[in-house]
């Protein structure tokens, strides 16, 4: 059996489509995803790390750090948009100063012909204040996610400070395109966590815990790392 279908009805129905359209296409705008590129050919990012043992102090460093942080174009970090980071860190490249004891950080500490990068990969954020936020402003967050070395990997929570440049005079001395994201961050790896036992011979010059310090510069324009 058919039933009669009035105009007002079909009326009704269509705006109701038509609004659920709307809502769609200004979600869509409001969550727009801009994403930064982190590998810098000049080599101006850093990484580096500190180990404070009883018997000797060793800093550690290394500008081969590549990354892609993406988040909303509005530089909002809240559950509403989109936000993802990732770090790789290539361990052979560290440098001590020693080249003696480059080759023993690299062979028998991080025995990196089996784990050769560091990875970082965070999915969500929690902020220090409420967006929006101001061009050039320091924004801290903390990015949630795994933390991979030495073949393991473990939840991390790490504190990052966050610079939005959009594309200015300034910003062209460094990459000559794009809005830059600046990050920087300092945390804790615990070499126990990842199976990372210290050789008796670094065993007093060598800290249990050692501190890493990240910080780069990504641009919008994937080209100007060309």
């Amino acid at each position: 059996m058919r039933f009669p279908v009035s105009q007002n009805s079909l009326t009704k129905a269509f705006a109701f489509f038509g609004f659920l359209a709307l809502l769609n296409a200004q979600q869509a705008s409001q969550a727009a995803e801009r994403c930064y590129y982190i590998d810098d050919p000049s080599n101006r990012d850093n990484v580096t790390f500190t180990s404070d043992a009883p018997v000797e102090v060793v800093n550690g460093h290394t500008t081969q750090i590549k990354g892609k942080v993406c988040l909303d174009s509005s530089f909002q970090f809240d559950a509403k948009h989109p936000f993802s980071v990732s770090f790789d860190v290539d361990l052979n490249s560290i440098d001590t100063g020693i080249p003696l004891r480059n080759q023993h950080l690299r062979e028998n500490f991080l025995q990196t012909d089996k784990f050769p990068k560091a990875i970082f990969r965070a999915t969500s954020v929690k902020l220090s204040k409420k967006p929006p936020f101001k061009a050039g402003e320091v924004v801290t967050v903390t990015a949630n996610g795994q933390f991979t070395v030495h073949g393991k990997t473990q939840p991390k929570s790490i504190v990052v400070k966050v610079t939005n440049l959009p594309e200015s005079e300034s910003t062209r001395h460094r990459f000559s395109s794009g809005d830059l994201i600046r990050v920087k961050a300092t945390f804790p790896v615990e070499l126990q966590k990842y199976n990372i036992e210290r050789p008796t011979a670094l065993f007093y010059k060598l800290a249990d815990t050692v501190f890493v310090t990240v910080d780069a510069i990504g641009t919008s324009d994937k080209d100007a790392l060309k």
